[in-house]
């Protein structure tokens, strides 16, 4: 596993806006809104960026095999098609061939067609509105466009457009318009004009749009835990600590643990040698009993404590640097109060002064309060006849109800005046 921990100082990323279409059980375009609505709830844990509000924390709801998995997956498929090439050759792999899309199948007519991603960022002070579409095997259509970030400012300029092998600029410096031209000339409908760009580093400004996609990561099924995973925890977990990569976000993610579980007085690594005889790092908990010390492999430890061990990890790595973090069932196996805990580091400045931004899918509906999130933070997932929509509970419109502030969330989700449920209550 790979952890960036570098970003350029004083830089905001963030994630604005994501929409896609045509994706498994997605037929139709969905826009996903990060950016915070008019409402007055809950201002101070907003983002500001150049007098622009944004959301930390999106939470999504709806019933089994409603879609909330596919629409992380589309995130991740867009995200995969971005950085796999730069993956691979980080990790001195064969870079294996790409699937670009899944679509949706129960309509001929749409699994001929192609699937469109795009994503609206910001990076400091610019919005960057970056996309492409695709089939299975081909690239048919890439855009990026650039606007300054403001509440008034809405015209954007396009840094490039490449359809086909055909290729459109707009007023590009000749640093910048150099590079995408020698990018382009090596261009092929399998290969991204972003990631060609991102192998380069050789424009920072084009590059810092292929990095936000490279450090912000989605994890799926994050309710699966199995022996390979507590491996993967062990060594991820010892290495961050055995290597002291950043020994201040180390010692706030041991206070963090020892927080929600006071019986782990310490995590500390402890070095092997593995097959090949290279040293490594294994992480254990210590345990205090009678005034001795107990170190304890983490496969004795409970399935719920090695998932709070590797995810927290993840998420205090993702506040300490501001980043976009996308997980899907992350309520499984935890207990309520900390995955409120969880949220609340996302919606706290003083937990995040950095505007990172948390997206998580639940069934508990712990969360589902006004006191924790904002109208405009929970999405609700409903298919009907095959195909998932999504809305927020903000824009939600239900004939006879007036969605309050002080309106009880979680009780009418559950008795399905929300919709997205397997059944409504009698």
């Amino acid at each position: 596993m790979i952890v960036y921990m570098y970003k350029v100082k004083g830089v905001n990323y963030m994630l604005l806006k994501f929409k896609f279409s045509n994706y498994r059980c997605y037929a139709d375009e969905i826009v996903f809104d990060m950016n915070a609505s008019s409402i007055k709830e809950h201002r101070d844990s907003l983002i500001d960026n150049n007098g622009v509000s944004f959301l930390p924390v999106a939470a999504i709801y709806g019933a089994n095999a409603s879609g909330k998995s596919s629409f992380f997956m589309a995130f991740q498929r867009m995200r995969s098609v971005i950085v796999d090439r730069f993956l691979a050759q980080e990790r001195n792999v064969d870079s294996k061939p790409k699937v670009f899309n899944n679509p949706f199948m129960f309509d001929q007519d749409l699994a001929e067609a192609p699937t469109s991603y795009e994503v609206s960022l910001s990076i400091g002070a610019y919005q960057y509105r970056y996309g492409f579409s695709c089939t299975r095997e081909a690239i048919i259509e890439e855009h990026l466009y650039k606007r300054k970030l403001s509440k008034n400012s809405t015209i954007e300029r396009l840094i490039f457009a490449r359809e086909g092998k055909k290729l459109r600029c707009e007023k590009n410096n000749q640093k910048l318009q150099a590079e995408i031209d020698y990018c382009h000339s090596m261009a092929t409908d399998k290969i991204l004009l972003l990631t060609d760009i991102g192998l380069r580093h050789k424009e920072d400004e084009l590059y810092s749009v292929f990095f936000w996609f490279l450090t912000s990561d989605v994890y799926l099924n994050c309710c699966q835990e199995t022996i390979t995973t507590v491996r993967i925890c062990e060594r991820f977990v010892g290495d961050m600590l055995g290597k002291n990569q950043d020994p201040e976000l180390m010692s706030q993610y041991i206070s963090f643990i020892r927080e929600i579980d006071p019986s782990i007085c310490d995590i500390r690594p402890f070095s092997e040698t593995d097959s090949e005889g290279n040293e490594i790092f294994i992480a254990k908990t210590i345990h205090s009993y009678n005034g001795k010390e107990f170190p304890v492999r983490l496969n004795l430890e409970s399935d719920g404590t090695n998932k709070i061990l590797f995810i927290s990890l993840l998420l205090i790595i993702c506040l300490s640097q501001g980043e976009t973090i996308l997980m899907d069932e992350l309520d499984s196996k935890i207990h309520p109060l900390i995955l409120r805990r969880i949220v609340q580091m996302f919606t706290d400045k003083k937990t995040n002064p950095k505007g990172a931004q948390l997206i998580f899918s639940a069934h508990n509906i712990i969360n589902l309060d006004s006191s924790d999130l904002r109208r405009d933070e929970i999405w609700f997932v409903e298919k009907k006849n095959h195909k998932s929509t999504m809305c927020s509970l903000s824009n939600l419109d239900i004939d006879d109800l007036n969605i309050r502030t002080d309106f009880n969330y979680g009780k009418n989700y559950i008795s399905g005046r929300f919709g997205s449920v397997p059944f409504k209550q009698q």
